[in-house]
């Protein structure tokens, strides 16, 4: 799978995912500061959480610009709602990043930080995907002698695949 075959299928399985009541990347970050949800702060940044279209969100993943409330230790802190509406931008952003392995998707998953329950919630074209996307990524850090994250990502799709028995 090319990479923009990989991206077409991205986009396609995500198609019309919202987060709904789901924790989005702001939200996440004041539960990462043991915000309290009465807390003005709290109040004012959950509402800044796109809810309707990740692509909308997108560009924040895809910019080397530093965003207020906006990191990778976010992902930790949503439920699976907001993981599954995030997933896509964490994918598209690996993908852009050719030789680094930097994903919190894959920490989630390789160290089971909050166990895999969260990601049941994925239909099976979204858990495909993420198996094309290890297979994508597995077979670029063998093109670039880069062991270490090749070793973390098949980690992270043996138990993933194992986990849905895919």
């Amino acid at each position: 799978m090319t990479k923009e075959e990989l991206t077409k299928a991205i986009y396609t399985a995500f198609k019309n995912v919202k987060l709904e009541d789901g924790v989005g990347l702001y939200e996440a970050d004041c539960l990462d500061e043991y915000r309290h949800p009465n807390d003005p702060i709290y109040i004012s940044w959950k509402q800044k959480d796109e809810r309707d279209s990740w692509e909308t969100i997108l560009p924040l993943f895809l910019t080397h610009t530093v965003h207020e409330r906006v990191s990778s230790s976010n992902y930790f802190f949503m439920d699976s709602k907001g993981k599954r509406f995030h997933i896509p931008c964490y994918l598209l952003q690996d993908l852009e990043e050719k030789n680094s392995g930097n994903n919190p998707l894959i920490t989630d998953i390789t160290y089971k930080i909050n166990g895999l329950l969260d990601y049941e919630i994925l239909n099976t074209s979204q858990k495909q995907v993420i198996i094309n996307f290890f297979d994508f990524k597995l077979e670029e850090f063998m093109k670039y002698d880069n062991d270490f994250d090749f070793e973390i990502y098949n980690a992270a799709r043996e138990w993933f695949k194992t986990y849905f028995s895919l």
